[in-house]
């Protein structure tokens, strides 16, 4: 294997065993909010990007299909100030308080960088069992 190839392939192997590998759709992005679970399934999720948030530092940014912006909303309804876990393939991404209920279904994620970086691979595969050419 040539010199280039190893650290990618290092990376990788450091990127894969960091999250639990669970079938498609299983937990594919897991809410955890009061001891009750919505998880959205590799289809429910519209798009996802890695932008910068205030402080400058990466965030993810969900958008969740049409179908399931009711389902999601309806979820985090209630009173305001209640932590909510969110899960991608099993691993926690974040841990925010909430604010108000998630009702146009665009949420945004943040925390550690590296944690918001490998979400964002597996969303954007859509898949915890494969990830995207790159």
């Amino acid at each position: 294997m040539g010199k280039a190839l190893k650290p990618i392939v290092l990376a990788l192997t450091v990127l894969l065993t960091a999250f639990p590998v669970f079938a498609d759709g299983e937990g594919f992005v897991r809410f955890v909010l009061n001891k009750q679970v919505f998880d959205l399934p590799p289809d429910a999720i519209a798009s996802s990007r890695v932008i910068k948030d205030f402080n400058n530092q990466d965030a993810l940014e969900v958008t969740v299909t049409p179908d399931w912006l009711a389902p999601l909303s309806d979820f985090t309804q209630g009173p305001q100030g209640r932590t909510i876990s969110i899960y991608v393939c099993g691993a926690l991404v974040a841990e925010p308080v909430l604010q108000g209920r998630i009702s146009g279904g665009r949420f945004f994620l943040t925390g550690d960088g590296f944690v918001i970086r490998k979400a964002a691979l597996f969303l954007g595969a859509r898949s915890c069992t494969t990830l995207p050419n790159s």
